[in-house]
């Protein structure tokens, strides 16, 4: 298990690849406005300028106003949970279902959904809240931690894994990252490499999973 940076490392596996982009629209705890306008600063927005990616989200109005704009036009209205009905052709050499997973009320719908879109080599890159990671517990110690508007649900390396397997996809790795806010922390330095010494109590989950495998 390591830990690194999730965008820098999602792109390098990305790159020049086909795409399906789950959650695209990001910053789901934020109102519409505010995912509108953070657009640039979006994975969704990285990965366009390296690979030929569709996105699919269920922010109708995010994705109207992206389309009317010209901020994207490889958006999708779709529910995660409901990929049967969102219009997808073919197979993809990468999914990437970034912080989306825990809002889910049925993961494992998006699961059964994933199976169209992927082949024996599609890699599924899967980024979560980690709920063994460090900082999150410190914080429930001192009656800090705060869960996000949307999340239902939390996981760490044992039942991400069940999940998957549950649905027909094995394991390739599981590390941790960190995220883009966490680089503007004033301690990041230190925590960096802490957690480069001890990996499994890093904060976000890194897994990579592939059907059949």
């Amino acid at each position: 298990m390591v830990y690194f940076f999730k965008d820098a490392k999602i792109l390098e596996l990305a790159k020049g690849k086909r795409v399906l982009h789950i959650g695209c629209v990001g910053f789901a705890d934020l109102p519409t406005t505010d995912r509108i306008a953070l657009a640039n600063e979006s994975l969704h927005y990285a990965l366009s300028r390296v690979a030929d990616v569709t996105g699919v989200d269920y922010s109708r109005d995010a994705i109207d106003y992206f389309r009317d704009h010209g901020v994207f036009n490889n958006v999708v209205y779709g529910n995660a949970e409901k990929l049967e009905e969102t219009q997808l052709e073919g197979t993809f050499d990468v999914v990437v279902v970034g912080d989306i997973v825990e809002h889910l009320s049925n993961p494992g719908l998006m699961f059964e959904g994933l199976r169209r879109v992927c082949n024996e080599r599609t890699s599924i890159v899967i980024t979560t809240p980690h709920s063994f990671g460090l900082l999150s517990f410190l914080k429930h110690c001192l009656g800090r931690f705060v869960e996000g508007n949307e999340h239902v649900m939390t996981f760490n390396a044992q039942n991400i894994e069940n999940l998957c397997a549950r649905h027909g996809f094995g394991i390739v790795s599981i590390d941790t990252c960190y995220q883009k806010h966490a680089m503007t922390q004033r301690m990041f330095s230190a925590g960096k490499l802490f957690f480069n010494m001890f990996p499994r109590l890093g904060g976000t989950l890194f897994v990579v999973a592939r059907f059949g495998s």
